[in-house]
């Protein structure tokens, strides 16, 4: 709240020779949770406040340390007011957030009421996740408490969807989002618990004429490559969006657009995105609104993305921005989880471009611990056995039997059983974005001597009854029952 009053401040003042975005958003350097913005905008520790040294510089941090009337907006929250007379004044932020700020911990009082209305419908959904991120990342970065019990939210969010129904069964934007928080709450979108989030997504838009931008997006973010032929389906889709939905699915088409542009490959070229900009920008009404609050938010995103300086002949960002600020309710919200989904970014001069795992040192989720958390999840199952033979006459055998999730992968499987025992471990080239295995239990191919693992069906118990597969273990998908084998065996090479 402090924040969006700086920025409303800074909008009705006057103008200077700065840029507008520079103007808008200098004041956006936030500290993190561990520390106090002064009034100069230094940061210091949170511990330094009302301590009796000017740590500030301008003695900010000295200030309303012990006071019995009003507190100012930038530090709104009176600590013990029932315990003295006089007190200190905190910043709102640090109510009910785990830190006794308060000498008797009256920030820390009374949250329980909020935090059980709160946490469910607001702080741990998908979407929120994002925007607690682009709004502040500190939040992540700076407190991997609130982070981690994020994590485990969204991962028990989805693995309670996923005990009812299967992976295909789940939309498309749904998994996208999911890739999306599970991104900035540092959970591997492609290892979530055996099943890979990523690819399923890209199985998906590879098999439709259509391509959703929002996915695409959510793609590029988990590191996916874009390619050619993406890029040309996300223009087409510029281009043809349905007149109802057009603004906003343009906007979401130029920011998949402007991430492409990022990765390394350079599929497509920044420079060429100013034509699809410039209808974004005719859609803009005089009191500076894009049709509604979420589509004026997301095309603000668009242009944050893909243009370094606002281009004020075409567009006020601005009069924009002031229109945002003025639909903010009473509770800090814009009006829904949409609204206020869409506008965090932009008060923090971010798009949902900007979502990463950057910031994460490890996984929160251990892969050991989902590996052993996956046998005990709700939900149908399938036993697969899964055997190695090695040697042309079956010199040493070893076979294992997991009972996992439905529709996965074969080659998640052998991540679980290499999970299970190391001899299972593996080693995979890639070939056409597919994994194909070159070595198991540390035995690699060996062209030389034509010894090289082959992937087989095992159709019944007798010794010739194998049907060999030939795809990739990522294409895969075994049922229940089924019995696959990996054989390290000499090659039979025809002509």
């Amino acid at each position: 709240m402090h924040l969006v009053l700086m920025l409303f401040g800074v909008l009705i003042g006057g103008t200077s020779a700065e840029t507008v975005r520079q103007r808008l958003f200098k004041l956006n350097d936030e500290c993190n949770f561990g520390q106090y913005q002064c009034l100069n905008s230094v940061c210091v520790s949170r511990k330094e406040l009302c301590n009796g040294r000017n740590d500030c510089g301008d003695n900010s941090d000295e200030e309303y340390c012990s006071t019995s009337g009003s507190c100012p907006k930038h530090r709104a929250f009176l600590c013990d007011r029932n315990y003295n007379s006089y007190s200190k004044c905190i910043p709102t932020s640090w109510k009910c957030d785990g830190i006794k700020d308060c000498t008797y911990g009256t920030d820390e009082m009374e949250c329980n009421e909020d935090k059980n209305t709160l946490r469910p419908g607001f702080i741990y959904k998908k979407r929120v996740a994002v925007a607690l991120y682009l709004s502040n990342n500190t939040v992540f970065t700076s407190n991997d408490t609130m982070r981690d019990e994020i994590a485990y939210e969204l991962s028990l969010s989805l693995l309670s969807r996923l005990a009812l129904k299967r992976v295909e069964d789940i939309s498309s934007t749904e998994l996208a989002s999911y890739v999306n928080a599970f991104l900035v709450s540092c959970i591997d979108p492609r290892k979530f618990y055996v099943l890979d989030l990523v690819s399923e997504l890209r199985k998906r838009t590879e098999a439709q004429n259509y391509t959703n931008p929002s996915v695409m997006l959510a793609l590029c973010n988990a590191g996916e490559k874009i390619t050619t032929q993406d890029v040309e389906k996300l223009t087409d889709v510029f281009w043809t969006a349905h007149r109802q939905f057009w603004t906003d699915v343009q906007a979401l088409s130029v920011l998949a657009l402007v991430c492409a542009a990022k990765q390394p490959h350079e599929v497509f070229d920044l420079q060429e995105i100013s034509k699809l900009t410039m209808e974004l920008k005719k859609r803009q009404y005089r009191n500076g609104t894009v049709e509604n609050l979420k589509t004026t938010a997301l095309v603000m995103q668009a242009l944050f993305a893909s243009e370094h300086e606002a281009d004020e002949d075409n567009f006020d960002e601005e009069k924009a921005l002031k229109q945002i600020l003025l639909a903010q309710k009473k509770d800090g919200s814009f009006g829904n989880l949409v609204n206020t989904y869409y506008v965090l970014p932009v008060l923090n001069y971010k798009s949902l471009v900007n979502i990463s795992s950057s910031h994460c040192d490890t996984p929160v989720i251990d892969e050991k611990e989902a590996l052993k958390d996956l046998m005990n999840q709700v939900g149908d199952k399938r036993s697969i056995q899964y055997s190695l033979w090695i040697g042309n006459n079956r010199t040493i055998e070893r076979t294992i039997t997991l009972n996992v999730p439905v529709n996965i992968s074969f080659y998640r499987i052998m991540e679980f059983a290499a999970g299970v025992d190391y001899k299972y471990r593996f080693e995979y080239n890639m070939r056409n974005g597919k994994p194909y295995i070159f070595s198991i239990s540390d035995t690699q191919d060996d062209p030389e001597n034509g010894m090289m693992w082959h992937l087989f069906e095992a159709v019944s118990d007798s010794k010739g009854d194998l049907k060999p597969i030939t795809k990739s273990p990522a294409d895969v998908f075994p049922s229940d029952k089924q019995h696959l084998v990996f054989w390290y065996k000499c090659v039979t090479w025809t002509m």
